[in-house]
């Protein structure tokens, strides 16, 4: 009776195995895990949708799962041309792969007659390829910039040219195998002044735009750094950048000074702030732009829980209105860089924030950093017009005492008369003239004339930081400004 009773278990277990295992099977070949509409028995590739099951190599496997589409030893991430086994590389971006352009260079020479056919950056990248191809298949955005990041000092440390590394690095961009060069130019800056310790001698010839400034700003954390680790103290920083004033890279620069503070005072955020203060008004809130930047960029990073973390990495309690706009701000423009420009997963983040004005800052920073990155894509530092700063000193021991301009316009014979409170000066082109200057220097009825006639329509706006007011203008010819009192 036993026995039998053991038996009868035995097959009931048996019966309902056999069923599970049957609608299993039949499961498995009715589902479809990435809803193609391709069960996944059939499915080239089950887990990304392909449901076209595009297949150039006939290799089955999917294109969307392939990372060689064309089978020609070049991942797809590098591959310009992936449906192409005999192309893949485009560096002057015309639509002719390398092997059937005739002027690889774009520079009017066939390459049949050209003493250097080839652009400097597709030559680093053939050296360089096999390790562009590993970086480019990081699993994720931070691991690929860090894998840049590596190879990319390494590169500089070979002796190659800074500009032609950054130009490698902005056409990897281009092509979408690296997020953003930003972050990866960092560290050509870092190794670069490692190389050769001079700022000037690195940043002159190096267009500052190229990868949005992040060279210069590299180049100003390893000058800080390197402060640091030889115990000076802080005497020259707010000149270093002098040598550019009147270049379109003067800004960059002192935006990296910001960067290169917050590395001279890793765990006291307010020193930072202070030392960018003892600068003029806009030279102060360009540096503090970048070390609110580093700031906020190395709190991300040092994050062990986002969730948990970026609502208090910008404190209203600590921080003066205007700065906790600016780490705000900045740390929208981080949370960009953290989440490979994903804005839907970014702003999750920045609803995180419960203060209104710090959630709108932070908004406004990863929007402007979204589309920078989309626009910055398409930039020719050959084409539009370049913003100058141009800091003048009317007297050299106070900060109150500098107007700072901003124009594509050259400012030159810069006067101020301290009795009447009249400040005159030239400028080249009729372009916009955007002035910071201390409250206490303006009269309190300000008139401007423009090559003696006056101007009815200009921004005038008191009220800023250190009790500073700005003007804007906008001539319709070049000559000569005035501002003096309406009285």
């Amino acid at each position: 009776m036993k026995n039998k009773k053991t038996l009868l278990v035995i097959t009931l277990v048996a019966g309902l195995l056999i069923s599970f295992l049957t609608f299993m099977n039949e499961l498995s070949l009715s589902s479809d895990a990435d809803a193609d509409g391709i069960v996944d028995s059939q499915d080239n590739c089950p887990d990304i949708s392909n449901p076209a099951q595009e297949d150039f190599d006939s290799d089955q496997l999917g294109n969307q799962c392939d990372q060689d589409d064309d089978n020609d030893g070049i991942v797809d991430p590098v591959d310009v041309f992936d449906e192409n086994p005999i192309e893949w590389a485009d560096f002057d971006f015309d639509g002719v792969g390398s092997v059937e352009d005739t002027d690889d260079d774009n520079d009017g020479i066939l390459d049949s007659e050209d003493q250097n056919p080839i652009l400097a950056t597709e030559q680093l990248a053939q050296k360089h390829l096999d390790e562009i191809q590993t970086c480019s298949l990081a699993e994720t955005g931070t691991l690929r910039l860090l894998c840049y990041s590596k190879l990319f000092g390494k590169i500089v440390e070979q002796k190659e040219k800074n500009l032609d590394a950054l130009q490698l690095v902005l056409a990897l961009t281009k092509l979408d195998s690296l997020d953003d060069c930003h972050f990866v130019s960092h560290e050509i800056g870092h190794a670069a002044f490692r190389e050769n310790p001079d700022v000037y001698q690195n940043m002159i010839g190096v267009d500052g735009k190229i990868c949005r400034g992040g060279f210069y700003h590299g180049i100003m954390a390893a000058y800080f750094h390197n402060l640091k680790e030889n115990n000076k103290d802080l005497v020259s920083y707010k000149t270093v950048c002098n040598d550019l004033i009147g270049t379109p890279d003067y800004t960059n620069c002192v935006h990296g000074l910001g960067h290169g503070l917050r590395h001279y005072y890793p765990d006291n955020l307010n020193a930072s702030i202070t030392a960018c203060d003892q600068m003029s008004f806009y030279q102060g809130s360009v540096c503090i732009g970048g070390l609110l930047m580093q700031y906020t960029d190395e709190k991300l990073t040092q994050s062990k829980s986002l969730q948990n973390d970026i609502p208090n990495i910008c404190s209203r309690l600590e921080l003066r209105d205007f700065d906790y706009q600016q780490c705000s701000d900045s740390l929208g423009l981080s949370l960009a860089f953290h989440t490979n420009h994903n804005y839907d997963d970014a702003s999750k983040y920045c609803e995180l924030i419960s203060d209104e004005v710090g959630k709108e800052s932070c908004f406004k920073g990863l929007e402007r950093e979204i589309k920078d990155a989309k626009l910055y894509k398409e930039y020719d530092p050959t084409k539009g017009v370049r913003e100058l700063f141009q800091p003048m000193w009317i007297k050299k021991d106070s900060n109150e005492w500098i107007v700072d301009f901003r124009s594509p316009a050259i400012i030159s014979n810069f006067n101020y008369d301290e009795n009447t409170k009249t400040l005159s000066f030239s400028f080249d082109k009729p372009y916009y003239i955007i002035i910071y200057i201390s409250s206490d220097l303006l009269p309190k009825n300000p008139t401007i004339t423009v090559n003696g006639k006056i101007q009815n329509e200009f921004e005038l706006k008191h009220g800023l930081l250190f009790n500073h007011s700005m003007i804007r203008i906008e001539p319709t010819e070049s000559g000569i400004v005035v501002i003096k009192n309406s009285n």
